[in-house]
């Protein structure tokens, strides 16, 4: 279970494709790792099945986002906000 909510993920979504404009995830993986504060042990924590932690809620909290209309995918690898 992460340390930060959801929608603490959402939102440095929000922020990192604000600043970035329209991004592959690595793009917004490494913004949100530099200019957020990201417990330490989501950013080493690894999942039952040997995936990164961050990463994979950063992966779900996208989705989430997608499904609520508020970030679209332009093109195949990029998110943009919506």
């Amino acid at each position: 279970m992460p340390i930060a909510s959801r929608e603490t993920y959402c939102r440095w979504i929000t922020n990192a494709l604000t600043a970035l404009g329209p991004s592959s995830p690595k793009t917004v993986y490494d913004w949100i790792r530099r200019n957020k504060a990201v417990p330490a042990a989501e950013l080493s924590g690894l999942t039952s099945d040997g995936e990164n932690l961050f990463e994979k809620e950063v992966r779900f909290a996208r989705w989430k986002m997608s499904r609520d209309g508020r970030i679209a995918c332009p093109a195949r690898g990029i998110w943009a906000l919506t």
